[in-house]
Order: C-alpha cells, then sequence, then structure tokens
C-alpha cells in the first residue's frame, strides 16, 4: 500500500528521521529490529523477563508487506549529508545511534506468530548509511455487527538505543492519521499483562481499556509467567 510518508524532521544536528512503508529489501533488518525492542537489553520495553525467544520471521513480515489490508511502516534515521563525516567519526563503536530511557512504548504486545531473529538491532539498509529504528503494522478489519470498523496495531518497536525521542508517538500518530482517511472508527491493540508501565503509554496516547482478555496470541511455551495473557485496549478514531 501506497502511503503518503510525513515530510523528514529532524532529529539530531546529523540526522533526520522519515516515516515511510516499508520495502521489500528491508525485512531483516526490520525482524532484527523488532527483536531487539522486544528481546534484546538497553531499553524500557523489553519484555525478556516474561517471554522468551523470538518475536517474528522473514515470512511473517513479507506477508504484511504484501497484504492489502496491512500497512506496514518505518521510522528511517539517515545522516545528512553535510553533517555525515562527522557523525561517522563520532560513532560509538557498537554502531548504535545514542541511548536514553523513557517514553517511548512499543513492545509487549501483539504476539501473534512470535518467531526468529538475532539480538543486535537495526541495520544498515542501502548504501547511504540509512537505519530502521523503529516499526509498527496496522491491519484493517471488515466492519462488526454495528457497523464499527477497526485495525489491529502490532509489531510496535522502537530500537532501545532510539528510544526515549517521541519516535514511538509519531509512527502511531502516522498509522492513526492513515486509518482516519481510511474511515476506520477504532485502533485496537493487545497489550502483555504485567507492564503497568506500557498499559499507562496507551492510555496517555488515547488507549482505553475494554475489559476484555486474552490468551497470549504466541507459543505459550515461551512465556516466563505461566497464564500470562494480553488485556485489549482501544483508541477511538472518530467521534463514535
Amino acid at each position: 500500500m501506497i502511503l503518503p510518508a510525513p515530510a523528514p524532521t529532524t532529529a539530531t544536528t546529523a540526522s533526520t528521521i522519515a516515516i515511510r512503508p516499508a520495502q521489500e529489501d528491508e525485512v531483516d533488518s526490520i525482524v532484527e529490529l523488532t527483536q531487539a525492542a522486544y528481546r534484546g537489553t538497553g531499553g524500557w520495553t523489553t519484555e525478556a523477563h516474561l517471554v522468551s525467544g523470538t518475536r517474528t520471521d522473514s515470512s511473517e513480515v513479507r506477508a504484511m508487506i504484501a497484504d492489502p489490508a496491512v500497512t506496514l511502516l518505518v521510522a528511517v534515521l539517515t545522516p545528512s549529508e553535510t553533517a555525515r563525516d562527522d557523525a561517522e567519526s563520532e560513532r560509538p563503536a557498537d554502531g548504535t545511534v545514542g541511548h536514553d530511557h523513557g517514553d517511548d512504548a512499543t513492545a509487549s504486545h501483539d504476539h501473534s506468530n512470535d518467531r526468529n531473529s538475532s539480538d543486535d538491532g537495526a541495520d544498515s539498509t542501502d548504501g547511504t548509511d540509512s537505519t530502521i529504528v523503529g516499526c509498527c503494522y496496522t491491519r484493517r478489519e471488515p466492519a462488526d455487527a454495528d457497523g464499527l470498523a477497526r485495525a489491529e496495531l502490532g509489531l510496535f518497536a522502537v530500537h532501545p538505543s532510539a528510544q526515549s525521542r517521541g519516535l514511538g508517538r509519531r509512527l502511531l500518530t502516522a498509522q492513526s492519521d492513515h486509518l482516519q482517511r481510511a474511515g476506520v472508527d477504532l485502533l485496537m491493540i493487545r497489550v502483555l499483562q504485567s507492564r503497568p508501565e506500557l498499559h499507562a503509554w496507551y492510555e496517555r496516547n488515547g488507549f482505553v481499556r475494554t475489559g476484555v482478555a486474552v490468551p497470549f496470541a504466541g507459543d505459550p511455551a515461551g512465556l516466563q509467567v505461566e497464564g500470562l495473557g494480553m488485556d485489549v485496549m482501544e483508541r477511538p478514531l472518530h467521534e463514535l
């Protein structure tokens, strides 16, 4: 699906971040980013203490890109032309793009088909040092018996090294704006239980608890806490 991408904004003096639809040749980077956010260390969104194993795989991500009901967005960091040389000379040895903690809630929800990949985070996506540092998808569903159209939000991840910069909120806003234009009424997410900080982040960003809990959507063998489920939250996109 072709989605108008928001104009890039300056993230630092040496880089810009643009949000746009994912491309086929970015699948491996998306898988690695997601694994870093959900199962890695160093970010406040990790759920490694609650769920083990892998989060997704390349076949699932390719299927999302090919599905006309799905919009998979990526946040891409690109060093600016004028500052690229300086950024290269100052880059940490581990290749990260910065490190701080805070208010980007971008993991521990929607575990459909948890599978595959490594822990080392976002990779370069082309020859210009562009790096995928965030992603999320929405899947539109048919209207229900009351005529309400919903979309599910998932694979919502910001690399630990790029958290606390409002990037999660930018991804959420881009998806919400797109869905509003498409006539979707409600955005739904399933949030892993035992993560009150994640519930609070979604509530600050317009989601409300529905009171519905569902079983863990991934492989229950990966659960570190027996019986851990997921709470359904919804965000209205129009006045109902």
